[in-house]
């Protein structure tokens, strides 16, 4: 399996990636960037343990000193690399794919992105052609408690007393959200927190740590509904991403979440650069010129969303897969925390649920979700080889063909837009599958243009695999 993937380092321990190549990823990233400080931190994955000691080890011996913050998200290490102003952070994950897989995600100086097209090809051609180089003397290692800081840049963006008393259901997936929360919490006595998979446990007993999967949610709909909750949200694998649930048990697709979040800060800084993605975009944009923010469109993927916030110095930005990105005025992070206190605060201040303030837009611009589709000949277990990548050209040659009369862009790999609706069909980053979202202005257009869209693909040979699970509503 190829380890060196878009946006981090990710394999199956022992056979893909192991101690040794661990240690010597370590050794290369601190003559990369010549670092002398690097913070660390990991995800509760049974080889974790395995994975966190070569890497300290390769960090010391390449002479740079190392601060392990222990147990944390992926946006915990983002906020410490860019606080602390360390030379690198990294975080032993395989995020949603933990369990299965194991890896390392990587941050730059100043906490900038690192992955394909930022890094990450180098990384492998040093890997590849590894000469060891001695250090002067090896490095020290420290341990650091950093969560009352980064609760406090959290809250910095809430007004804690705006919010009002709420019982929320919380699904940690038996991993690091559940820390987030607890520190969190006693910041925030009005809200009742119901945890679910709570214990941290890399055998991930509850459920996968992949809550953008349907089959992922049961337990949190069911538990929102038991107990008549305001709403419920579960974290992924490194927390780095966050899903929400309505008082109803409806699973609330990003775009909606991320509109409301945009109307929040750009009352507050209009005229400001919001960021979105190509999966849902009527409603966003929409949203975004009424609430006098200025509208771009990015690539899917961490890297390029935080590069182009940095760039256009944006407010925030957010793609509809749970990933939410926030400007901390000199370095640019996802932050799940972040984002769970403003929908807190926002219904608050509404007095609505959140099933309220999303159903007029869920209605009046619907998306299908992500649907996800293997590829002819291959198993979603291989690699994304260009053999894949020629296979998913010549499918998207025939749905092309199938809609030349639409408005046609390469934008994200193929988008295409007609005046009431439109698609978008991409690789996913890691694996020999291709996602599809359908946004249409009508609900009843929507369906069957997805469903046409669904029999076109098993037409081509690609089989489905799973979907996000986003329920339409009706008036």
């Amino acid at each position: 399996m190829e380890i060196f993937r878009a946006y981090d380092i990710r394999g199956e321990y022992p056979k893909d990636i192991n101690d040794n190549i661990v240690y010597t990823i370590a050794r290369i990233l601190v003559r990369t960037f010549n670092a002398k400080n690097v913070v660390v931190g990991r995800d509760v994955s049974l080889v974790t343990p395995k994975i966190h000691k070569a890497l300290i080890k390769g960090v010391l011996d390449q002479g740079s000193d190392v601060t392990d913050i222990g147990l944390a998200g992926t946006d915990v290490v983002y906020f410490a690399a860019g606080h602390y102003k360390f030379d690198i952070g990294l975080e032993i994950t395989a995020s949603h794919s933990a369990g299965h897989l194991s890896g390392i995600k990587i941050i730059g100086p100043g906490a900038t992105p690192f992955g394909q097209g930022f890094g990450m090809e180098k990384l492998k051609e040093n890997y590849l052609n590894y000469q060891e180089v001695g250090a002067e003397k090896k490095g020290k290692l420290t341990q650091k408690n950093i969560w009352q800081d980064f609760i406090a840049r959290v809250l910095s963006f809430v007004d804690v007393n705006k919010i009002k008393l709420l019982k929320v259901v919380v699904d940690a997936s038996n991993a690091v959200g559940s820390l987030e929360i607890d520190h969190l919490e006693k910041y925030l006595p009005q809200i009742e927190f119901i945890k679910l998979n709570w214990q941290l446990d890399g055998h991930y007993p509850g459920h996968p740590p992949n809550p953008f999967l349907k089959e992922n949610r049961e337990q949190l709909v069911k538990k929102v509904q038991e107990v008549k909750a305001d709403l419920g949200v579960a974290f992924d694998g490194d927390a780095d991403r966050i899903f929400f649930i309505d008082e109803n048990g409806d699973f609330i697709f990003g775009v909606y979440l991320n509109t409301l979040i945009t109307e929040m800060m750009c009352r507050k800084e209009p005229g400001r650069v919001i960021l979105y993605d190509i999966r849902a975009t009527r409603y966003i944009k929409k949203k975004i010129i009424e609430s006098g923010g200025i509208p771009k469109i990015e690539l899917v993927g961490h890297a390029f969303f935080k590069n182009r916030m940095r760039k256009e110095n944006a407010l925030f930005g957010a793609e509809c897969s749970g990933h939410i990105y926030y400007n901390f005025d000199n370095y640019m992070v996802e932050n799940s925390l972040i984002a769970l206190c403003q929908i807190f605060q926002i219904i608050s201040e509404s007095g609505k649920s959140l099933g309220q303030l999303t159903r007029e837009a869920r209605i009046q611009y619907p998306v299908s979700g992500e649907y996800n589709f293997s590829l002819p000949g291959f198993a979603i277990t291989d690699d994304l080889t260009p053999e894949a990548l020629e296979v998913m050209n010549k499918v998207l040659d025939k749905v092309r063909e199938k809609y030349s009369d639409g408005e046609i862009s390469d934008f994200d790999t193929l988008t295409v837009r007609y005046p009431d609706w439109n698609f978008n069909i991409r690789p996913s980053a890691n694996d020999p599958l291709i996602r599809l979202c359908v946004e249409a202005n009508d609900r009843g257009l929507l369906e069957a243009k997805l469903k046409e869209l669904i029999n076109l693909l098993k037409a081509e040979e690609c089989q489905y695999v799973n979907d996000t699970g986003v329920s339409q509503i009706y008036e």
